[in-house]
């Protein structure tokens, strides 16, 4: 099993999008929607540029 730094793993990034809709004013709902909704494109974007 590989070691994942804490910044690379899938919870935290969707957490990190969550927490700034959050900050923008979306309610608990709606930011838990748009986390999941963008979390994997947000990772498959980052994988093509490594």
């Amino acid at each position: 099993m590989t070691e994942e730094h804490p910044a690379d793993t899938r919870r935290y990034k969707f957490e990190q999008i969550k927490a700034k809709e959050l900050a923008r004013g979306a309610t608990e709902d709606e930011a838990t929607r748009i986390a999941a909704e963008t979390v994997d494109k947000v990772i498959a974007l980052e994988t093509d540029e490594k």
